[in-house]
């Protein structure tokens, strides 16, 4: 006996299921938030993005979380997010110290925050 599966292979767009990954939003969990801006989403949703994000008072010269829009550095600091409407992303993520270094090169101690916009 042969069985045999197929599959059309649709998948859905990851900005259309909402996510339960501690580290990333898509636009479908924003439907819920009271409030437009990406820190408004943070602060409800994922509100250890920002304590994660606070500066150490015992190290001075640390910096800020840098948030990066569609491959490009935005800003820094958390406050940044709150100038991102949420009608215009379709999905952030928070990367670690480590994490954030690997994908954009040092210079990264409290992490990032890369948003990726709707498309147009």
């Amino acid at each position: 006996m042969i069985l045999v599966a197929c599959s059309h292979g649709v998948r859905e767009s990851p900005e259309l299921a909402p996510s339960h990954d501690a580290d990333f939003l898509t636009a479908a969990n924003f439907v819920e938030v009271k409030g437009g801006t990406l820190y408004d989403a943070v602060q409800q949703l994922r509100p250890a993005w920002i304590l994660r994000t606070r500066q150490n008072p015992v190290l001075p010269a640390q910096t800020n979380v840098i948030i990066y829009m569609d491959g490009a550095r935005y800003g820094a600091g958390i406050d940044g997010l709150r100038t991102l409407a949420l009608s215009a992303i379709a999905t952030a993520r928070y990367f670690s110290p480590l994490e954030a270094t690997a994908r954009f090169g040092p210079g990264h101690p409290l992490g990032a925050i890369e948003v990726i916009t709707q498309p147009h």
